[in-house]
């Protein structure tokens, strides 16, 4: 495992990347949406990219370019009640005028839907890349314990956990699942329990190719890929090379 605070590595593009909007049905009804980037049909490889709870899917738009130029299937999603995946019953953006106890249960029934909505996104990618393809989870923030409970019932290639705070039952169920496998950590030393997290999921990490980006600093996800230009293209090719 190597430790490292400042990585640079440049993308080889290789193809042209297309975008798609993409509507996923839920087992209710509910239309998650999407952005899928393509890349060769031919390729078995494919990234699943969860944003965190302050942002939306729009967060990883260079990434997923940079992923499907280097050959690999990406498919970023709106969780439940964010960006376009909204409807009348799920939207975060009128929980801010509900009462304190009315917006615990209003989070806890939409975040309920979300491992079963990021179930379905992950076999969108499964059927891209077929039986033997591998697909690496990001999740930042709120996305990384998504991708850590997607675990339990998939075979990940690769996790990456982008400013994203864990508990300690998380850690434990990485710990059962995932420890074996490439982990890339990203935090800035100053986000509380994001940064102290992150440093109990290195040392748990076992896998030669896991690593843990630290950061001077108190920025939050997103935030972090404005303060280093490198970031995405050290994401990209992390990724890359865990999938191909």
């Amino acid at each position: 495992m190597n430790f490292i605070k400042h990585l640079v590595i440049t993308t080889l593009v290789i193809s042209t990347s297309t975008m798609a909007n993409i509507q996923l049905k839920a087992k209710d009804g509910f239309n998650i949406v999407g952005t899928y980037f393509s890349t060769d049909p031919s390729s078995q490889a494919a990234v699943l990219m969860l944003h965190q709870c302050n942002y939306n899917q729009t967060m990883y738009k260079n990434i997923g370019k940079q992923l499907s130029n280097n050959g690999v299937h990406a498919l970023s999603i709106d969780f439940r009640g964010f960006g376009k995946s909204k409807n009348q019953t799920f939207d975060v953006s009128k929980f801010a005028n509900l009462g304190t106890e009315k917006r615990r249960e209003a989070w806890r029934a939409m975040s309920a839907h979300w491992p079963s909505d990021v179930q379905i996104a992950y076999n969108y990618l499964k059927d891209k890349v077929g039986k033997t393809g591998k697909i690496a989870v990001i999740g930042a923030s709120c996305g990384g314990g998504q991708a850590i409970e997607l675990s339990k019932n998939n075979s990940l290639a690769a996790i990456g956990f982008f400013s994203s705070a864990q508990s300690d039952e998380r850690i434990n169920q990485y710990v059962e699942t995932l420890s074996d496998k490439p982990t890339l950590i990203i935090a800035a030393d100053e986000d509380g329990r994001t940064y102290t997290s992150a440093q109990r999921l290195f040392v748990e990490a076992n896998h030669r190719n896991s690593q843990f980006l630290a950061y001077k600093g108190e920025e939050h996800g997103y935030p972090l890929l404005d303060k280093d230009v490198n970031l995405k293209n050290t994401i990209v090719n992390w990724l890359s090379a865990q999938v191909k």
